[in-house]
């Protein structure tokens, strides 16, 4: 079946939106603030249904064969690997560790060099630390930085 396999990760990734979405709106809402901590997982969540939906759109159209001779599967695994790694290592390492090694591992994985990697990812973790803490008021945990928590 030609494009089978877009179909279904495309619909997956849609559902995974959904659900992400309806989870984000059970979040409690902040006083005095006109957006609390909902409002980023809901726009990854419009984000993932974007995805699914242009993946599912490429199996329909017929485009998936091209991108199947592309697709490499290793380097998604990994990718998925340091997902749950990360997810593992957080409470112990604290985010701003555990995020500049997974970014990384993800910036040398996709290929990009290890320049990159170094200068990219702790400037990065740093950026997404304030959007968190600063901006949608989340406390993102410090780990072995908490000495020097700020």
């Amino acid at each position: 079946m030609d494009g089978g396999r877009e179909l279904l990760t495309g619909g997956v990734l849609m559902v995974g939106g959904v659900a992400m979405f309806v989870t984000a709106l059970g979040f409690p809402v902040i006083p005095a603030m006109a957006y609390g901590p909902g409002l980023f997982p809901k726009i990854v969540a419009v984000g993932l249904f974007l995805s699914g939906a242009g993946i599912a759109t490429e199996g329909i159209v017929g485009r998936g064969a091209a991108l199947k001779e592309r697709l490499e599967v290793l380097p998604i695994l990994l990718l998925a690997a340091l997902i749950v790694a990360f997810i593992l290592a957080l409470p112990w390492l604290g985010f701003h560790i555990a995020g500049t090694l997974v970014l990384i591992g993800a910036i040398l994985i996709f290929r990009g060099s290890w320049l990159t990697a170094i200068v990219f990812a702790p400037i990065a973790t740093v950026l997404v630390h304030m959007l968190f803490y600063n901006v949608l008021r989340v406390p993102l945990p410090w780990g072995l930085l908490l000495p020097i928590a700020w």
